[in-house]
Order: C-alpha cells, then sequence, then structure tokens
C-alpha cells in the first residue's frame, strides 16, 4: 500500500489565488474593492509554514523490507521506522523483556546507542491486530545537551520546534503485515508519573487527554480515543536535570493510526498550547 500527499497543482494553485480575498505584495489599492465585503474569509490561525503547497511526498513501502531483515539479520525484528525530517530509519525490534536491545543493535551486534524497540508487552502486527498504543524506546544519545542533531531519538526533540512541527505531520511505522502512517498529535516533556508504558491496551481516553494536556502544541488533530489506534516514541531528556544519574523526565511523541489510503496533507496547523500540564519533578 502506498499513500501519496496531495500534489497542489499550477491550476489548482491559481484558482486558490484568484478566489482569496487576503492581499499579497505587490497588489495596488485599486485592485482593491471600493466596498467591505459582506462575507469575511475564515481565517486558520493555526500556524502553518507559507510553503506547504510546495510539497510532495510518497510514504514508504516497509513491508517487504522487514520480512527480508526478518528472515536474513534478526527474527525479533518486527517493524520499520522512518520519522521524517530526522536520520531515524531503521528495523524496529521485540523480544522478552525491555531491557536486552538497550546496548545492542538491530542485529544483535553490542552497541553503547542501542536500536529502537517495541515495549515487550505490546501486540505487533496489522490494523487490527496491533495494540491500542504501541510504545518505541530508543537512546536519546545527546541527552547531556539535549542536542537535537545528536544521534538516534535525540532527534525527536526536533519536535519542540514549532516550524519542524508544523512542517512534519507524520510518522512511518510499519510492520512485517501492514504498512502504517501515523499522524502525530502530540509531543511534550513529561515526568515518570504519567504512566503511558502502562496504557497498552486499556486507559487510551487518559492517554489521549493527558497527551494533549502535556504537549507542547495544540494540534489540529482530532483522536477518538475509543477506536483510534496510538503510536508513542519514547526517549529521555535531561531538560529537568538527573536523579541518581538518571534523567529525570521524557521526550515523547504520540500520533494516531491513519485511515488506508487516506490523502495526506503535507503540514498540520497547530499553535502553542498556553496551558501546558508541566512535568510534576
Amino acid at each position: 500500500m502506498k499513500l501519496f500527499y496531495k500534489k497542489i497543482g499550477a491550476m489548482a494553485l491559481a484558482v486558490a489565488m484568484a478566489l482569496s480575498i487576503s492581499g499579497c505584495g505587490g497588489n495596488s489599492a485599486s485592485s482593491l474593492p471600493d466596498d467591505k465585503p459582506s462575507v469575511y474569509p475564515f481565517v486558520n490561525t493555526l500556524k502553518e509554514p507559507e510553503d506547504n503547497a510546495m510539497l510532495a511526498v510518497e510514504a514508504p513501502a516497509l513491508v517487504e523490507q522487514i520480512k527480508q531483515k526478518a528472515a536474513e539479520v534478526n527474527p525479533e525484528i518486527v517493524g520499520w521506522l522512518q520519522v521524517p525530517g530526522t536520520d531515524i530509519n531503521q528495523p524496529v525490534v521485540q523480544t522478552y523483556n525491555n531491557s536486552k536491545y538497550m546496548r545492542l543493535t538491530y542485529e544483535g551486534k553490542y552497541s553503547f546507542q542501542g536500536c529502537y524497540w517495541v515495549d515487550y508487552e505490546c501486540t505487533v502486527g496489522n490494523r487490527t491486530s496491533e495494540s491500542r498504543n504501541t510504545i518505541i524506546y530508543g537512546h536519546n544519545t545527546a541527552v547531556t545537551q539535549d542536542d537535537p542533531n545528536g544521534l538516534d531519538f535525540a532527534q525527536l526533540l526536533r519536535f519542540a520546534d514549532e516550524d519542524f512541527a508544523a512542517s512534519h505531520p507524520y510518522i512511518f511505522f510499519s510492520t512485517g503485515e501492514e504498512d502504517l502512517v501515523w499522524e502525530i498529535f502530540a509531543v511534550m516533556y513529561t515526568d515518570t508519573k504519567f504512566r503511558y508504558i502502562e496504557m497498552i491496551d486499556s486507559r487510551i481516553d487518559t492517554l489521549v487527554s493527558e497527551g494533549k494536556a502535556r504537549s507542547e502544541f495544540n494540534y489540529d488533530v482530532e483522536v477518538d480515543p475509543a477506536s483510534d489506534k496510538i503510536l508513542t516514541l519514547s526517549t529521555c531528556t535531561a531538560k529537568y536535570g538527573y536523579v541518581g544519574g538518571d534523567a529525570r523526565a521524557r521526550f515523547v511523541v504520540m500520533a494516531r493510526l491513519v485511515e488506508p489510503d487516506r490523502e495526506l496533507a503535507p503540514t498540520v496547523g497547530l499553535e502553542k498550547n498556553a496551558s501546558i500540564k508541566a512535568p510534576q519533578l
């Protein structure tokens, strides 16, 4: 299955410009109507990049790569994760606990960086059998500086930037059964008292409401806790310091599973969350 971002052609752009009432640079005063319009156009106050009409992205087809890697490299490979705008693009593993791959690559070789792994209690499958909340862990290898240009899940911190978040609405996490696209609805710094790791197939309403309350931005994305599947990417952050050598907080990105064959807009509307539920540390 392949999903395509809708490419806006020159004709559609011309029509949109013709219908637009808002002015742009170079319009002369003589081109404006003498009277005020009786109906004013809707103005979306949520932030969107100005060049959103120029983007077109094809969602990757990853199922066959996953099957091949699982057969040839490691049978514990269960998926593939791509996060546009970052270098995050590699297989994801799952095993009988959450510690085995902390210092191993997906090939099973030692690496301080580790790899990306799914919580051992999650079910990885197709859009029907997948857990209600699929949790993927990875290291923030630049945690002491929280450098978004560091390796691995350090680059998730780029979503704390408003412009980056608005222009990167999706995550691609596919399994060996189905290519899946996920739409981001929350990015947050949070304390570990928010027990999203225990909300895998229950309390999804709490997962969603708490995620939105703690999010850096209010996304123009509707989430139905009763039916939507959620993807949660989790890593450490040193923004709030350390306790006993461990970072006190987490940086988390949450997304909802997109309906099959839906046309994907290249950007998402969002605005700063003026009433963030701050970490309780």
